[in-house]
């Protein structure tokens, strides 16, 4: 059951709001983008729930490193169109038919990374403290 649309981003073209991006190229590649790049895929949604449950599940494929094994190139890895087509069919469509269920992991998935966030900035907090306090010392007289 193939109901989406996948296309190479294209900067002429104009932006639909009920779309996701996919990072094609580097490392990184798998990872959804809320806004393009000229260097992704973009995948047509049907209307917001669906950019949603598409956005997260992508999210946490790419945090789980599932797209390495499909990255190919020498100097710069790259993710295939028709990779990422046979990744939609065979992983991400079944799930979107148990919806409760993908619901539940969708907002688990929103949880952790506003946790993530959360604690990423502390950190910085941290770090910013640790300097003033050794600058003080060291340097302030």
């Amino acid at each position: 059951m193939q109901n989406f649309k996948v296309r190479t981003y294209d900067v002429q073209q104009a932006t639909p709001k009920t779309a996701i991006f996919i990072l094609n190229r580097g490392r990184n590649a798998g990872k959804p983008l809320r806004q393009p790049c000229p260097n992704c895929f973009i995948i047509y949604c049907k209307d917001e729930n669906e950019v949603e449950n598409y956005y997260w599940t992508f999210f946490s494929l790419w945090k789980s490193k599932f797209f390495h094994r499909f990255l190919c190139g020498s100097v710069i890895d790259m993710l295939r169109i028709t990779d990422l087509k046979k990744i939609l069919i065979e992983k991400v469509q079944p799930n979107f038919e148990n919806f409760e269920k993908n619901e539940i992991l969708i907002e688990r998935l929103k949880t952790v990374e506003k946790l993530n966030s959360e604690y990423s900035r502390r950190i910085q907090v941290l770090q910013k403290l640790r300097y003033q306090l050794i600058y003080h010392f060291y340097f302030v007289k």
